[in-house]
C-alpha cells in the first residue's frame, strides 16, 4: 500500500507541476535552454522510422498489375511525434462579430474576408489560404502568444484547413558515399495532403515512434511522456477544427497507409532489389520548430512484386521544355530513370545533369541489368536588343517612341506592359520618362491532339462536378480543349494533382455551343491529375460511346472518370504541346524627354494632338487639342465645295482643351474640319450622318 501511495503521490506531484505549464500559465514551462525564463514555445516536428517501419504491418507494395487503382503503389504510414518544448498550433479561421473570417492569397493580393462563398476579385480562379501558426511564449511566470503566417495552401473551401504536401515520400536506391538520403536517387514518389493535424496519441502510448533523433534508421533514444519538461503544453486535444489543429509538446499525429494519397507511385519496368524508403514532413518549412534540419527518417525495404531483372528500361526526363534560348543561362536538368550506377556522355556520374542546347546520352546501371537513353535539348535563338527612337516633347502632350524589331513589347519603369508594336504613343506626360522595350521570338513545339474527338455516342449536358482522370508523362502544356456548352458565360477550368493540390486555374468566357477554350495549362510529369470545372457549368458530357485510354504515346493518357468507364466529362479534343520556348531580348530604355514650353514652336507637328469624336457623328463633334505651353487655335468647318459654314478662334488655351463643333443645322454628309496652330494646318474629315 505505500508504495502505491508513494507512486499515486509522484503522479500528483507531476500532475501539480503541469497544471502550471499551460498556454494560460506558464509558471512551471521550460524554455529550450533551461538556463533562460524568457522564450518562444515552440514545437519541433520529427517522422518516425519505427511507425514507417512497422505500423499498420508496414508499408504494403502492389504489383502494377491486377490490383485496380493500387497498381503499381507502395503503401506507407506516418507518425509525426512533436519533440519541442511547444505546441504545433494552427488555424485557418476564426469567428468575429457572427461572422467567420479567414486571410486568402489572390495572385500577389491578400485579403482578409468572410469565408462564406469568398471568390477572388481580382479574376484569380482560386484563393489560396493563409493559415497562421500560433507561437506561445513564456516570459517568467506569463503566457502570452503571437501569431505568424505559413503557407500559403490550396484552399478547399468552407470549414477546411489542409496542408499541401504535408509528407513526401519517396523509394530510393542507396549511396553509401552519401551520408543524406534525401540526395539518393529517386525511383518513385508521393505527397501527401495533411488535412488534420490532431493529437492522435501520447508519446507513451507507441514507445519509440519519440526519439530524440529519428534520423537514422535503428537509433536514437526513446521519449516518453516523463521525457518532456512541457509534456501536454498544448492540452492534448487538438482535432480537425479549422479554428485550432496541432500537435502538443510529447504527442503524435498518424497518418495511416489506408488514408487517401499514403503511397508512393513505383515506375512500370522497376525492378525487384533492395531500395530505401524516405519520409519527410513539412519539407516546405511552413512551420516555425526549434530544429528544421531533422524532419526526415529512412528505412530499408526491399520490393518483391515488380519486374524481375533482365531487359533494363532507361529514360531521360527534362525538368521543363527541351527548348532554350541561346544566350540565356537558362539550363534543362535531364534526370536518367534510377540506378546504381550513371554514365553520362559529359562524364557526370549522378541521376541529374543540367544540360544545354544538345544531344546527351546516358548509360544506367540498376536492379534490372544496364541499358541506356538518349535525349536532345533543342536550342531557340534569342533576339538581339531593339534599338529605340527617343521623343522631345512638352509638358501636358503625349510622346510617340519607337523601336526597331519583330515582335516588340514595351514596359514601363514597373516592368507592367504597356503597350505592344514597333511604335508607342505615351500618356500625356508632365516629366521625363524611361520606357523599356524588348523583342522575342517564338519557337513552337510539337503539337498533338489527344482525348475523344467530339460529343458523338450519347449524352446530354451536365451540371455535375465529376472529372476526367489524367497521366502525363513528361513536360507538357495542354494549349486547348473543345467543349460542347448550352448557354454562354464564364466558367472555371482547373488542374488538380491526386491528392488535391490545385496546379493550374483560369477563369474562361465560353460562349453557346460547340468552342475552344485556350488553356495554355503548362504541367509536369504526374499521375492520376483530374481536369475540373465550377459548379453547374451546363457542359455536354458522354454517357456512351467511349473508349479509355485516350493516350498520345509517351506524352498523356487520358485515363477515366472519377464516376466510371461509361463517361466522358465536358473536355474533349485536347490540343497538347511538347517543347516550344519564347526567347526574348534584353530590354532596351527609350525615353520621352519632357520640356516645359512657353510658346508655339513652328517646327512641332501636333497632329497627334488633335482629336475628334464621335465621328462620325449626328452633327455634334468633341473637338480635343493638347496644347503645349499657351497659344491660340483657329478652327474653320468647310463643305466639299470649300464653303466656309463654321468658323471659330480658340484664344490662349494651355494644355488639354475640349470644345463643342455643333454642325446640326447641316444636311448629312462629308466635311473638312482645319484646325490652325501657329503657322501649320491639321485638317480632319467630318462625317454628319
Amino acid at each position: 500500500m505505500k508504495k502505491i501511495i508513494l507512486l499515486f503521490s509522484a503522479f500528483l506531484f507531476q500532475y501539480a507541476a503541469m497544471a502550471q505549464c499551460t498556454t494560460t500559465n506558464a509558471t512551471s514551462c521550460q524554455c529550450e535552454n533551461s538556463q533562460h525564463t524568457d522564450c518562444d514555445l515552440l514545437p519541433d516536428i520529427t517522422i518516425s522510422w519505427q511507425a514507417l517501419e512497422s505500423y499498420s504491418s508496414g508499408p504494403t507494395e502492389y504489383s502494377q498489375i491486377g490490383n485496380g487503382v493500387n497498381n503499381g503503389r507502395l503503401k506507407v504510414s506516418g507518425a509525426t511525434p512533436n519533440i519541442g518544448h511547444g505546441p504545433l498550433n494552427v488555424f485557418g479561421q476564426w469567428d468575429s462579430a457572427g461572422t467567420t473570417w479567414s486571410y486568402f492569397l489572390c495572385g500577389v493580393d491578400t485579403f482578409l474576408a468572410p469565408v462564406s462563398g469568398f471568390t477572388c476579385p481580382n479574376g484569380n480562379p482560386i484563393p489560396w489560404q493563409l493559415p497562421m501558426q500560433r507561437i506561445y511564449h513564456k516570459n517568467g511566470n506569463i503566457m502570452s502568444s503571437w501569431n505568424r503566417f505559413m503557407g500559403p495552401v490550396t484552399y478547399h473551401g468552407g470549414g477546411s484547413l489542409y496542408n499541401d504536401e504535408w509528407g513526401i515520400f519517396t523509394l530510393r536506391i542507396e549511396n553509401q558515399n552519401i551520408a543524406d538520403p534525401r540526395e539518393w536517387s529517386i525511383v518513385g514518389w508521393g505527397h501527401k495532403l495533411g488535412f488534420c493535424l490532431m493529437d492522435y496519441n501520447e508519446c507513451s502510448d507507441y514507445p519509440g515512434h519519440c526519439r530524440d533523433d529519428n534520423t537514422v534508421y535503428n537509433q536514437g533514444n526513446t521519449m516518453v511522456n516523463n521525457d518532456f519538461p512541457n509534456w501536454g503544453l498544448g492540452g492534448g486535444n487538438y482535432g480537425c477544427s479549422p479554428y485550432g489543429q496541432g500537435i502538443s509538446s510529447g504527442y503524435e499525429d498518424i497518418y495511416s497507409e489506408s488514408l487517401d494519397g499514403m503511397w508512393i507511385n513505383i515506375p512500370p519496368g522497376t525492378c525487384n532489389g533492395d531500395y530505401w524508403l524516405v519520409y519527410e514532413v513539412d519539407p516546405h518549412d511552413y512551420f516555425l520548430e526549434e530544429d528544421e534540419t531533422n524532419n526526415f527518417t529512412a528505412i530499408p525495404f526491399t520490393l518483391t512484386q515488380q519486374s524481375p531483372s533482365g531487359n533494363p528500361f532507361i529514360s531521360i526526363i527534362p525538368d521543363r521544355s527541351d527548348y532554350i534560348c541561346s544566350g540565356s543561362n537558362g539550363l534543362v536538368k535531364l534526370t536518367a530513370t534510377a540506378g546504381l550506377s550513371y554514365l553520362w556522355s559529359t562524364n557526370e556520374t549522378t541521376q541529374s545533369i543540367f544540360a544545354g542546347a544538345g544531344t546527351y546520352s546516358v548509360s544506367v546501371t540498376n536492379y534490372c541489368g544496364t541499358g541506356s537513353a538518349s535525349y536532345t535539348v533543342v536550342g531557340s535563338s534569342t533576339p538581339a536588343s531593339p534599338s529605340g527612337t527617343d521623343d522631345t516633347v512638352c509638358s501636358g502632350t503625349t510622346a510617340l517612341l519607337s523601336a526597331t524589331g519583330n515582335n516588340i513589347t514595351w514596359f514601363d519603369g514597373d516592368g507592367a506592359t504597356v503597350g505592344t508594336g514597333n511604335n508607342f504613343i505615351t500618356p500625356i506626360l508632365t516629366s521625363t520618362t524611361a520606357y523599356y522595350v524588348q523583342d522575342q521570338t517564338v519557337s513552337p513545339g510539337n503539337t498533338g491532339y489527344v482525348g475523344k474527338i467530339d460529343n458523338s455516342g450519347g449524352g446530354a449536358n451536365n451540371n455535375s462536378s465529376s472529372y476526367l482522370m489524367f497521366d502525363v508523362f513528361r513536360p507538357l502544356t495542354i494549349k486547348s480543349v473543345k467543349v460542347f456548352a448550352s448557354g454562354a458565360g464564364n466558367r472555371t477550368i482547373t488542374i488538380w494533382d491526386e491528392i488535391g493540390i490545385i496546379q493550374q486555374g483560369g477563369i474562361f468566357s465560353i460562349p453557346d455551343g460547340e468552342s475552344r477554350v485556350e488553356l495554355n495549362f503548362a504541367l509536369q510529369p504526374g499521375k492520376n491529375y483530374s481536369i475540373r470545372t465550377s459548379a453547374n457549368p451546363n457542359l455536354y458530357r458522354n454517357n456512351a460511346g467511349v473508349t479509355y485510354p485516350y493516350s498520345m504515346p509517351d506524352t498523356l493518357s487520358i485515363t477515366g472518370t472519377n464516376q466510371g468507364a461509361q463517361y466522358y466529362y465536358f473536355f474533349y479534343d485536347w490540343e497538347v504541346e511538347v517543347g516550344g520556348a519564347t526567347c526574348t531580348s534584353p530590354q532596351t530604355a527609350v525615353t520621352a524627354f519632357v520640356e516645359e514650353c512657353t510658346g508655339i514652336d513652328d517646327n512641332w507637328d501636333l497632329s497627334k494632338n488633335i482629336s475628334v469624336y464621335p465621328n462620325p457623328s449626328n452633327g455634334k463633334f468633341t473637338l480635343d487639342i493638347i496644347m503645349p505651353g499657351t497659344g491660340d487655335a483657329a478652327v474653320q468647318v468647310r463643305d466639299l465645295t470649300g464653303r466656309e459654314i463654321y468658323v471659330k478662334l480658340l484664344e490662349n488655351i494651355s494644355g488639354t482643351h475640349s470644345s463643342i463643333i455643333d454642325l446640326g443645322n447641316f444636311s448629312r454628309g462629308i466635311y473638312m474640319l482645319d484646325v490652325k496652330i501657329g503657322r501649320k494646318n491639321y485638317i480632319r474629315k467630318l462625317v454628319v450622318q
